[in-house]
Order: structure tokens, then C-alpha cells, then sequence
């Protein structure tokens, strides 16, 4: 029996709902046992006035739809509102983001319990569904040398935290680029994300560190660092 939220299991029968498929994404564990991606996801994008609206739809081993992300997003890759249902971990919420992309106002309901904050910060907001594009829009700046901080959205916590992105390398026409928490404290949590694009045309070709799908570990879920393999369905990135 499918216990998921009405709206996994309609994406579930109908992907299309979410827009245009742009890439699809294998997660892989990054243990030395892993062998078969463990979870698949998409993203998907529909134009909005004003920008777009991108989902990243995660989907179990079984092709139930787990977790979806979708945020809306200026020309620029700017995080104005991001939602999120996420089955495993058991919350849906939002935020949006006002005042110039300075102000946050989040809600989430965490296993029935409904709560909410706010939040005042001075760097770009990032958050799952924008930090590919962000990149890209910044990509000349970023190969040019110049380290970018950013507050990279976690709804489940109702808060921002600090990164630092930057350029990493170019080997064999793929360029590498590295988002490390700038917190001595996260740093120890989590380890520095990867993203390997093809230089020539700016798409997406590997991400390795934090998920939002979660791993079964003898019966308990944990979280999960990850190697994405990408397959790229659409001729340039959005």
C-alpha cells in the first residue's frame, strides 16, 4: 500500500505536472560497498513570470516518489520560495524569501506539529534547486578566482548555513567546483559538496556530499553523503 502524501503519488503517475525534464541523477552511496544507485531523482523545470520554477523529485529503488524539492527562482538563480515535502524524514514546509533575498520566513510541520521562524541575512541564499544554476550564473567570476559566501538553505532546521564556493580545478574539460561550510562546527558535520560540470557546455555531470534522501542503516535512517552520477536530457541548463 502507498503511503505517501496525494501529491508524491500524482508526480509519481505524472512527472510531467513538474515541467520540462532537464537531467536525471543516480545516487549512489559513497561507501566502499556501495554498488547499485540506491535512489534515482529528476529535476524539472517550468517557466513562471519573472524566472522559473525547478523540482527535484527523489524517487526509492522501486520508483516511489520519496521527497520533492521545488523552489522558485529569479532569471539570475535567486531563491525567492522553496518548499518541500520530504517522506522519509516526515516534514513539509516553505520559505519565503523578501526584502532582496535578506529576509526569511520559514514554516514547517514536522510529524503533525506545526512551527515557524525567521531569519535576517546579508549572503545569497542557496538551496537545492538553485545552487547548479547559481554557479553557472556566476561561473566567470568563480574560474576568475573569486571565492563566493552563500547561506545554503536546511528547512528541516528552520535556518541558514554558511558556505564558501569556489573553483576548484579544470581536468579533462570538466571543472570542478567546491561549496565548504565556513563554520569550523558544520565543517566537522559535513564535508565540503563537489560539483564537476562539463566546461564546454556548463552541465551538470557529477555531485558529490550531502543528500536530502536518507540511508537504511540496519534498520535506523541516517544521513546520507553521496556520489550523483548525471544524465543530462536537456541541450543547456535550467
Amino acid at each position: 500500500m502507498d503511503t505517501a502524501p496525494a501529491g508524491l503519488t500524482a508526480l509519481r503517475t505524472a512527472p510531467e505536472a513538474a515541467g520540462t525534464l532537464v537531467y536525471r541523477g543516480d545516487t549512489y552511496s559513497q561507501r566502499p560497498s556501495a554498488g547499485a544507485p540506491i535512489y534515482r531523482y529528476e529535476r524539472r523545470v517550468l517557466a513562471q513570470p519573472g524566472g522559473l520554477s525547478a523540482s527535484h523529485i527523489t524517487m526509492d529503488p522501486d520508483g516511489r516518489v520519496i521527497i520533492v524539492e521545488s523552489a522558485l527562482l529569479s532569471p539570475d538563480y535567486e531563491t525567492q520560495r522553496f518548499e518541500a515535502t520530504h517522506q522519509q524524514a516526515g516534514f513539509t514546509g516553505s520559505v519565503k524569501v523578501s526584502q532582496g533575498g535578506r529576509h526569511l520566513t520559514y514554516e514547517l510541520v514536522e510529524n503533525g506539529r506545526r512551527s515557524t521562524a525567521s531569519e535576517d541575512v546579508s549572503d545569497p541564499v542557496v538551496c537545492g534547486p538553485s545552487l547548479f544554476g547559481f554557479i553557472v550564473k556566476n561561473w566567470d567570476a568563480l574560474v576568475a578566482g573569486k571565492s563566493m559566501p552563500v547561506r545554503m538553505l536546511v528547512l528541516k532546521d528552520k535556518t541558514t548555513y554558511g558556505f564558501d564556493l569556489r573553483f576548484e580545478k579544470l581536468v579533462n574539460r570538466q571543472a570542478t567546483f567546491a561549496v565548504t561550510p565556513n563554520h569550523f562546527l558544520i565543517r566537522m558535520a559535513v564535508a565540503p559538496l563537489r560539483v564537476t560540470f562539463e566546461a564546454s557546455t556548463r552541465t551538470p555531470v557529477r555531485y558529490e556530499g550531502r543528500v536530502p534522501p536518507m540511508e537504511n542503516r540496519s534498520g535506523t535512517l541516517k544521513d546520507l553523503d553521496a556520489r550523483v552520477e548525471y544524465t543530462v536530457m536537456a541541450p543547456a541548463y535550467r
